[in-house]
């Protein structure tokens, strides 16, 4: 298995496609779709792929022992996405290819060819990228992808990344314009889901004085009901800017009568934290489908 040392190039896809994986004791040959070929020794590939063993049994088996070429294996794949693959196989330092659609191409591939542990491994990789792989900017692209490749893991969590947008089913079908439609309402619905599991998760907070130790003056504590209820409405308001502009207008509205103006910092971190992790929690406990995504 590849080391866990992961420091993929500037152009790794060139990388990749220069990248000649050819054991001097090879015994199999991995042909990919754009005629690159990757001799190496089966023993690596039966132990993580029961797909691929399949296919190197079959061919071993009809194949001429009497001739000097080796059993090979035409695969669905491109070369740089078997490349990128082999380096999570191969005792070699491990490559992620440099676009997001090839990376969705490779986790896709590990999860075809049944790698349960490369596929783990690829995304601990993936996922220590800086920046993030999945962050605000590529959320939509990423979702519409891994719903395409049936990535279960990825499709939720761009979806929650998605969460730091407002939006409405209009936005989504213009921002997602080639996506098919079923993807477009999933997503819409997933983001309702959102707000209706917040709704009960944060009615605790409404009440300032339990969270905070103290009474406000002036308007019952509402800009805190406000700002849960925004959060509600909005997902994408939950941001600690926005809490303290929250905050801020109610103080200016009453200036120095109103003691929410002097909250202790330890006091408004407190409660900003239990908070977050309220709203993660809620996050973790919603899916596109009960059964296949809640509670991964």
């Amino acid at each position: 298995m590849a080391s866990d040392e992961s420091s993929p190039p500037p152009n790794s896809d060139e990388f990749l496609e220069k990248l000649r994986i050819e054991d001097p004791d090879a015994d199999v040959i991995l042909c990919s779709c754009d005629h690159q070929e990757f001799r190496v020794l089966k023993l690596y590939i039966i132990k993580v792929s029961p797909v691929l063993r399949e296919l190197i049994q079959s061919a071993s088996s009809s194949h001429d022992a009497n001739t000097t070429t080796l059993p090979s294996i035409q695969l669905s794949d491109t070369g740089v996405t078997l490349s990128s693959l082999l380096t999570f196989v191969l005792p070699i330092p491990p490559v992620i290819p440099s676009t997001i659609e090839e990376t969705m191409t490779l986790l896709s591939a590990a999860q075809k060819y049944q790698m349960d542990l490369v596929l783990s491994h690829i995304r601990t990789v993936v996922e220590s990228q800086d920046p993030p792989f999945i962050r605000p900017e590529t959320a939509f692209r990423v979702y519409t992808l891994a719903q395409t490749y049936g990535l279960r893991q990825e499709t939720l969590q761009a979806a929650r990344t998605t969460l730091t947008f407002s939006f409405t089913l209009q936005d989504l079908e213009s921002e997602l314009g080639n996506t098919p439609g079923v993807y477009l309402h999933e997503l819409w619905k997933y983001y309702q889901k959102v707000r209706a599991y917040l709704r009960p998760d944060l009615i605790p907070f409404v009440v300032l004085n339990e969270m905070l130790g103290q009474y406000c003056r002036y308007g019952t504590l509402t800009w805190i009901g406000e700002y849960i209820n925004s959060i509600v409405e909005s997902p994408a308001l939950f941001n600690i800017t926005q809490f303290h502009m929250f905050l801020s207008r109610h103080a200016n509205n009453w200036g120095s009568q109103c003691r929410c103006a002097y909250i202790p910092n330890e006091a408004i971190h407190a409660f900003w934290t239990t908070l977050t992790n309220a709203v993660q929690g809620c996050m973790t406990k919603v899916g596109f489908d009960s059964d296949d995504y809640e509670n991964m």
